[in-house]
């Protein structure tokens, strides 16, 4: 639903029943997150901070002090279903401050919390949309996979010091619902992609259509893909692989500018946008599994006609004609830029996750998960305007029950 009508919908009884009971049902799920403490002093159990700062980030929170603020605004249901504990001396329910929160963070194995939380994303999705039969965007086109793109985040200012690097995550995501799936930390001193494996082994991507850089178009990734996997793959090729660029276009030799497979305008913002997109068979290309290569070309003019930019992209499918037509294709390498632009920058810009000094440990990797979550939380609600729907429940700590409603149903 469109978020302005999401932020206006009207809450019922049966609304705040739902949300508090998925409110629980969270502080259920991150309740099997190991914790490395010692049990003597113990005020507030793992899965209650957690839970307490994923309703903080659904209220904007962008920082640990900022979360403690919102925390401890939250309605006595919403902390009782968030497990807090009773105050001895006034007997209200209390939420853990941000420095404890902090504290707690810092110390959780995070990829083990990723994986916990990103595989209930991910089941929650597969529920609500029906990944088996994804629709296409274009009239009577019914695509025979789903997308998902592969792509790395370096979280600037999270080294300590010049002792450790910045930490660097390495994340997937629908295409469709943009809803992050997989995240895992990539070590220091490697890349993203030593780990496109750790990455992928715990998803079920029977039908996909994985999508990645150029960065990721490697021999060993590709027949992961393809053979380990049994998903298809499109990869956009650059000069880091000169052979294969090579043999791609010479494959294109005869897509001559007169038989362009598609076309795209799209006006808005004061730009024209042409897509154009050329396919051909990848005959005399030496890459594992790859069946057809395209070249899409894209225009920016103003809206008097001059232009502004001009961009040309090469790249490689493992599926053929029958399973990827060019129109799918070209949606397919524009939809893996929704990581960029509905995960990654959301987090820079809505979170600040980029301007902050207080990550050590696994902190880091572990709020980028909760934002992560309280994104797909809001996607699956019907919400398109991040930012706006986090102010609107900021305005109001109970508009979080039916958002957990609507993203159940």
């Amino acid at each position: 639903m469109p978020v302005s009508h999401a932020l206006t919908h009207p809450t019922t009884p049966d609304d705040d029943l739902v949300g508090l009971a998925e409110v629980a049902a969270l502080h259920v799920l991150f309740s099997q997150v190991a914790d490395p403490r010692k049990p003597r002093g113990i005020r507030h159990q793992v899965a209650t901070v957690l839970t307490v700062t994923l309703l903080a980030a659904l209220a904007g929170a962008r920082n640990f002090r900022e979360a403690g603020d919102r925390a401890a605004d939250l309605p006595q249901s919403l902390l009782a279903a968030a497990g807090t504990r009773r105050d001895r001396s006034s007997g209200a329910l209390t939420a853990p401050s941000g420095s404890t929160l902090r504290r707690v963070i810092e110390e959780l194995d995070g990829d083990a919390c990723d994986l916990l939380a990103c595989q209930w994303l991910a089941d929650r999705a597969r529920r609500l949309a029906g990944l088996t039969a994804v629709q296409g965007e274009g009239e009577g086109e019914s695509e025979p996979w789903f997308g998902v793109a592969i792509d790395g985040k370096t979280v600037r200012n999270s080294g300590a010091g010049c002792i450790e690097e910045n930490v660097k995550l390495f994340s997937a995501m629908l295409h469709g619902q943009a809803l992050v799936i997989a995240q895992v930390r990539v070590p220091d001193g490697t890349t993203e992609v030593t780990r496109v494996q750790a990455l992928l082994d715990p998803l079920d991507l029977d039908g996909a259509m994985v999508t990645a850089d150029a960065a990721h178009t490697q021999q060993a990734t590709a027949a992961y893909l393809a053979e380990s996997k049994k998903c298809d793959y499109t990869l956009t090729v650059k000069g880091n692989q000169p052979t294969l660029l090579a043999q791609v276009q010479a494959a294109l030799a005869d897509a001559k500018r007169a038989n362009v497979a598609a076309c795209e305008l799209e006006r808005g913002h004061g730009r024209i946008v042409t897509r154009q997109i050329w396919i051909a068979p990848a005959r005399g290309v030496e890459f594992p599994h790859a069946a057809q290569v395209f070249r899409i070309r894209r225009d920016v003019r103003d809206v008097a006609g001059r232009r502004i930019s001009k961009e040309i992209v090469h790249g490689v499918t493992s599926a053929p004609a029958l399973r990827a037509s060019p129109a799918q294709i070209a949606r397919a390498v524009r939809g893996h830029w929704g990581i960029e632009n509905k995960i990654h920058w959301v987090r820079d810009v809505l979170f600040h996750e980029d301007h902050q000094h207080t990550y050590l440990g696994s902190a880091a990797q572990l709020m980028a998960m909760l934002r992560n979550l309280a994104i797909g939380l809001l996607r699956l609600a019907g919400h398109t305007e991040i930012k706006r729907a986090t102010e609107h429940i900021a305005a109001d700590r109970l508009r979080i029950l039916p958002l957990l409603a609507a993203s159940r149903s």
